[in-house]
Order: C-alpha cells, then sequence, then structure tokens
C-alpha cells in the first residue's frame, strides 16, 4: 500500500512530464542536512532515520517559503497553510509520542551518558511556532501576516536544526537498523491511527513529495518499499519496543506489527 500510494502522489504532486519536473526543479529547494556528517550518512540505518530528520523537515521548510512568496506576490491561499499546519502537527505527534520517549527509554535502560537537551523536551519549540502559525491563520491583514511568517520560518530554522544537530545521531547509536525501521512504520500503520485513512495518507504523501527535490523524492520511495519490506522481527522484540512507547499501550503486538 505505501509503495502505490507513495509513487501515485508523488507523480501527481511533483508531475512527471518534462515542463512540470523541469519547474519544480527551478525551485530554490532546501536539501540535505548541514549536521548530518559523513559517518551518519554512511551508517547501515541512515535510510531509516533520514526520512523523518532531513526530508520532512526540508519539506516544512520548502513549503513554508513558497507560502511566504506567493504571499509576497499575492498569491497565497490561507487552505495551504491549514495543511502546512495539521501536516506539522501530524509529524510532531509521530515525533513526540514514538521517537522521542522511545529514545528516551533506551537511554534509560542502557545507562547512556548521552542526553536529549531539555530544549526539545520541553515543547516550547513548538507552542512558539504553533502560536505563529495561528496568529498567522488569524489576521486579517497581509502584510501583518507576511511579517508572521518571517517570524514562523526563523523560528522553524531554528527548532529543526536542534532535532537535526540531537535526534538522528542518537538514534543512530543506540537501535538497530530493524528496530528504527518499526518506529518508522508505526505512523503508516493504519492500525495505529496517525494517518487516519487512504485520503490522509494520500494528501501528506503527496505534500511531501512536492516540497522535496527530485532527488530526494527518488530516495523518499525507495526508503517507503524498504520498510515495507523489512524482514521479521520477533514478537519479543516487538514488545520490547511497545513496552517504551506509552502511545502504543492500548494495542496488542499483533496490532503493531508491520
Amino acid at each position: 500500500m505505501i509503495l502505490t500510494i507513495s509513487i501515485l502522489a508523488g507523480a501527481s504532486a511533483v508531475g512527471y512530464s518534462g515542463y512540470s519536473l523541469g519547474k519544480h526543479q527551478q525551485r530554490n529547494l532546501k536539501v540535505g542536512c548541514a549536521s548530518a556528517t559523513q559517518e551518519m550518512m554512511q551508517h547501515e540505518s541512515w535510510e531509516a532515520v533520514v526520512d523523518n530528520y532531513v526530508y520532512i523537515h526540508n519539506a516544512f521548510r520548502n513549503d513554508l517559503q513558497r507560502m511566504i512568496t506567493a504571499l509576497e506576490n499575492n498569491n497565497f491561499s490561507i487552505a495551504e497553510l491549514e495543511r502546512w499546519d495539521e501536516i506539522f502537527e501530524l509529524h510532531s505527534r509521530t515525533e513526540d509520542e514514538i521517537y522521542v520517549v522511545a529514545l528516551q527509554a533506551r537511554l534509560k535502560r542502557d545507562k547512556s551518558s548521552d542526553n536529549i537537551p531539555n530544549t526539545l523536551l520541553s515543547g516550547n519549540d513548538h507552542t512558539r511556532v504553533k502560536k505563529l502559525v495561528q496568529a498567522s491563520l488569524e489576521c486579517n491583514d497581509n502584510v501583518e501576516r507576511l511579517n508572521l511568517l518571517k517570524q514562523l520560518a526563523i523560528e522553524l530554522e531554528s527548532h529543526l536544526q536542534r532535532k537535526e544537530e540531537c535526534i538522528p545521531q542518537l538514534l543512530l547509536k543506540h537501535f538497530s537498523k530493524r528496530e528504527l525501521w518499526a518506529l518508522y512504520s508505526f505512523m503508516f500503520n493504519p492500525k495505529l491511527n496517525y494517518l487516519d485513512n487512504k485520503k490522509t495518507l494520500m494528501k501528506v504523501t503527496k505534500w511531501w513529495f512536492a516540497n522535496i527535490s527530485v532527488a530526494e523524492g527518488s530516495r523518499l520511495a525507495v526508503h517507503f518499499v524498504k520498510c515495507n519490506k523489512q524482514p521479521h522481527m520477533t514478537h519479543e522484540n516487538w514488545r520490547r519496543i511497545q513496552a517504551d512507547i506509552p502511545a502504543l499501550q492500548t494495542y496488542t503486538v499483533q496490532d503493531i506489527i508491520t
């Protein structure tokens, strides 16, 4: 299912014709991650981390910049900001409920000296982003809205950089490759209701492909396939992951297995 939807969404979002593909590539799209070292990118588990800590971050950056430009050219749509906000909330929810809590539990179990900075755990970053988005949605003056969106871009960049400097390298260090693919799979597992139906999945995936480079989008599609074709993992290992994630406690192990 993930493979089919990702290909359809990617094709419709970028439009794989000569004209639309070229137009997409002409956008000044953010690519890569300044915090990702060569060692990280060559790590065997990097593919299971890069989508949620590089590619989707770049999509948020790129789409926000596109909206700022659209507003400057009097071509802004409030519905597009509402969509951005909805997807950002979903991304933040999966991070807070899955990745961060699983990582905290693993660091504690490993008795590791590594830690997640309180700036990421406090929720203050997310609150500041949310307030700026809400103010941008509610204001009636485009000059004021433009100023708010530019402030949002600065706040968002600070927030994303803090995450990119910390979380990916800790995930690579403290989880196996198979465990990281398991964490990734929870967002797409229909039983867990993060993407509550195929329509929502299509909307998120289409938006994602439309706001990253073709090169990153191509790798994203490959990763969707890999996530969906991982080797068997024992029930005991699934339960080990589940035990560290409170949001999964109401489900059976069969529900979370993908």
